[in-house]
């Protein structure tokens, strides 16, 4: 099965796609991907992480370790939030976009900032977290080629992060990964 998958991201990108016939990923962000356990979910692929808990923006802003041989998973924006109003939102957003869309890689793919359910606001964050989240999905689109990856409403129970895919409100679990998991494998695996 993993032979075909390799033979057709060949047809489809032109190129070898590795070494064993790994897929490469470098996965780039804060805690959700320092946390992710690769190595379980995607055995045949060669994952970099490149995940550090508690960074931000100012983390892509700042990476400078060469990518570009490899397909990129971005996600990033849950330490930002704290910072966030709507009045620096678009500011913001465009800072986002131009350090995603900066990226070299041979295909870069942008997970939404997840919701999360440790602010006292209750659902008012997730609220926020959405009228962000649309504002860079939009500016993604116009503005580069990075493939926005839209998982926030799978997350949701009740306008929060539902409590059966967190470990803490905030991080997510087993099940919280899998969701993620599925929508790159989809990804990966079906011809657009």
């Amino acid at each position: 099965m993993f032979g075909v998958f390799v033979e057709w991201l060949s047809k489809k990108t032109g190129e070898e796609v590795g070494m064993e016939g790994k897929l490469k990923i470098s996965f780039i962000g804060d805690s959700h991907i320092a946390y992710w356990p690769f190595e379980s979910y995607f055995p045949k692929w060669e994952c970099y992480n490149y995940g550090v808990p508690g960074k931000g923006l100012d983390y892509v802003e700042m990476f400078h370790k060469d990518v570009s041989d490899s397909y990129v998973v971005v996600q990033l924006g849950t330490n930002d939030i704290y910072n966030l109003n709507t009045e620096n939102m678009d500011v913001y957003v465009e800072r986002y976009v131009k350090a995603v869309g900066a990226i070299s890689s041979r295909g870069t793919y942008l997970f939404c900032i997840f919701p999360r359910n440790d602010f006292m606001d209750g659902t008012a964050v997730n609220c926020f977290i959405a009228l962000l989240n649309g504002k860079i999905r939009e500016k993604i689109k116009e503005e580069t080629n990075v493939v926005y990856l839209d998982v926030f409403d799978k997350l949701l129970l009740n306008d929060k992060l539902n409590p059966d895919l967190t470990i803490d409100d905030l991080h997510l679990n087993g099940a919280g990964y899998r969701i993620l998991v599925y929508t790159l494998r989809d990804l990966f695996l079906t011809d657009r």
